[in-house]
């Protein structure tokens, strides 16, 4: 088997951005949110907009878990998803947990609820992702006895060659710096499955700093506050951890 490199994250955090490196490394078969078919489709946890899952996708958490696997065995693995996705059962396999090195993206709460919310005015506090995305943490520290690496979307967005490089440190894959640019407007197969969401990193040619505006404030929508009130001390739990650019 060959390495898998877990990228746990939450919606709206520059993390498609971050994949994006991945695919123009070309050393890594990259997967792109493959448990978000366990829980919008197979589990039908809640609605989504802007969802166009492929229904022959594997759908089971066995039958993910089983891919990415097998996708192991033929190349070293990089796959980028929502904490939350699988949450409920990936805590309960500490085998599969052990089989990879999980690692960790957070972004300022504050932007990361008005960016959801533009995408989906329904969300749900745990969709927001970061509780999860901290108690996940926590159980992969316990299971490994090491502290996942972790690194922040607005810290990745000021340094983006500085982040990256400190993140392939940590987790002991070369940095590539022609990897951190490429060409705006290319289609990328695997996020067809979200291409809505993915439209700002679809047009950009790299990691850009304020790609979003916003003309309303956490205060101006229902549940807003309050999801950013929740969230927030997880966020500031996890920030604790951050690497940063060296």
């Amino acid at each position: 088997m060959n390495r898998i490199l877990a990228f746990w994250v939450h919606p709206r955090s520059i993390s498609t951005g971050f994949e994006r490196i991945f695919i123009e490394r070309g050393d890594f078969k990259v997967l792109h949110e493959p448990f978000s078919a366990l829980y919008y489709v197979y589990e039908k946890r809640v609605d989504c907009p802007g969802q166009h899952i492929d229904p022959d996708a594997p759908m089971s958490y066995p039958d993910i878990k089983n891919w990415i696997l097998s996708e192991s065995e033929k190349s070293p693995v990089f796959f980028k998803d929502m904490s939350y996705h699988p949450f409920d059962h990936v805590v309960k396999d500490p085998e599969f947990i052990k089989k990879m090195t999980n690692t960790f993206l957070i972004r300022d709460p504050e932007k990361t609820i008005l960016s959801n919310y533009v995408m989906n005015p329904g969300i749900t506090s745990e969709e927001i992702g970061i509780e999860l995305e901290y108690n996940l943490f926590m159980k992969v520290k316990e299971i490994t006895g090491e502290t996942p690496v972790v690194i922040d979307a607005d810290e990745l967005e000021d340094n983006p060659a500085g982040v990256t490089r400190a993140y392939c440190s940590a987790v002991g894959i070369p940095f590539i710096p022609e990897a951190m640019h490429w060409k705006a407007g290319k289609h990328i197969k695997e996020w067809d499955s979200w291409k809505e969401w993915h439209v700002d990193a679809t047009e950009s040619c790299g990691i850009q700093k304020n790609m979003e505006t916003f003309d309303f404030g956490l205060d101006d929508k229902p549940r807003l506050r309050e999801y950013y009130e929740h969230h927030l001390p997880f966020y500031r739990k996890l920030f604790d951890h951050r690497i940063c650019a060296g």
